[in-house]
């Protein structure tokens, strides 16, 4: 009896693994255990915290007409039921059909514009999938939602601007429904014709300066001096977005005048106010030809949670000295001193 009653629970598992749950179908299996793990604590938290229940779809066949489907999809889970007012969003896949889709409850339209979704889609979502991260390609769309949503960013932020300064019309004809290709590869990263603008600085200050026109050019050379010898290994494989540039070129813009570098061995870190928890600091090395921003450090050492704030994963750092003055929690997160 043990026997038959284990292979039923086993026969159970597997049926799940294959339908997928509430939260998130990925019958085609574009997600490892690990993506689907990060992915579920992120809706759990996003329930719990933001009231926005967030549903994830991979369509196995080939939709037709990819609109009706999710508004079909939409109303068969009854996403958004577990909320206090129409706050779902679907995010609806379809490999076959190249094509991404997210539908979104009626009381978060005003907040997740069509414009909005479509832009990061585009700009987030598509390139993500194209070097076949879904899962983290997923995240990192959620990540500018939550900005949205807790009233951190605003609409103005996320969209681009024309030479004249004028919005862009974005919206696609919906704007909430983009195509995509999973797997097309990595975005290639042009290297500059002349990249002496973008060269080691004789200070921390004018080398977050130097960075702001990176942003601002959306420079995706991984050779550029402006970085140490590491960040440079790390920008070679790792992928930047134009709205990942854009979310951090308006966040930096924003707060530099906040900014406090202090210096010791070589070393420099800009620092924010500590109430400023989706600013976090800039890591500096000083090398012979001048003050590099050490991305490699950042990417290893800081790390944020689904609200966007950030924290250390170890507070055993050489950039720790920057930080004496201030208290960290048992996950990292920064408080002001006693």
């Amino acid at each position: 009896m043990k026997g038959f009653f284990f292979c039923m629970l086993a026969g159970l598992c597997l049926l799940l693994t294959a339908c997928g749950d509430r939260n998130i179908d990925d019958r085609a299996g574009l997600m490892h255990a690990g993506e689907l793990a990060r992915l579920r604590g992120l809706q759990k938290r996003l329930l719990q915290e933001l009231d926005i229940e967030l549903q994830i779809v991979v369509l196995e066949v080939h939709a037709a007409d990819l609109d009706r489907e999710a508004v079909k999809q939409f109303e068969k889970r009854r996403i958004g039921a577990r909320t206090k007012g129409a706050r779902g969003v679907l995010l609806l896949v379809d490999p076959n059909g190249r094509e991404v889709r997210m539908e979104i409850g009626y009381d978060l339209e005003g907040i997740f514009t069509d414009a909005l979704v479509g832009y990061v889609e585009q700009n987030q979502m598509a390139p993500f999938f194209a070097a076949g991260r879904v899962g983290a390609g997923i995240e990192a769309t959620v990540e500018l939602l939550v900005g949205k949503a807790m009233g951190t960013m605003e609409e103005d932020d996320f969209l681009p601007r024309d030479n004249a300064g004028h919005l862009q019309n974005l919206s696609g004809g919906g704007g909430a429904r983009s195509q995509i290709g999973i797997g097309d590869g990595i975005p290639a990263k042009p290297k500059l014709d002349n990249p002496s603008a973008f060269a080691a600085q004789p200070s921390p200050e004018l080398a977050l300066q130097a960075y702001l026109r990176v942003l601002r050019g959306a420079v995706k050379d991984p050779e550029l001096g402006l970085y140490t010898l590491e960040t440079r290994d790390f920008f070679r494989t790792w992928l930047v977005t134009d709205a990942q540039q854009h979310n951090e070129l308006r966040n930096l813009e924003s707060h530099l005048g906040q900014g406090q570098v202090l210096q010791r061995d070589g070393l420099a870190v800009m620092r924010f106010p500590v109430s400023v928890r989706s600013m976090p600091p800039y890591f500096l090395r000083k090398g012979d030809e001048g003050w590099m921003l050490d991305f490699a450090a950042m990417n290893a050492l800081i790390a944020f949670n689904h609200r966007n704030q950030w924290h250390f994963r170890t507070l055993e750092h050489p950039f720790r000295f920057a930080f004496e003055d201030w208290r960290f929690d048992g996950q990292g997160f920064p408080h002001p001193a006693p």
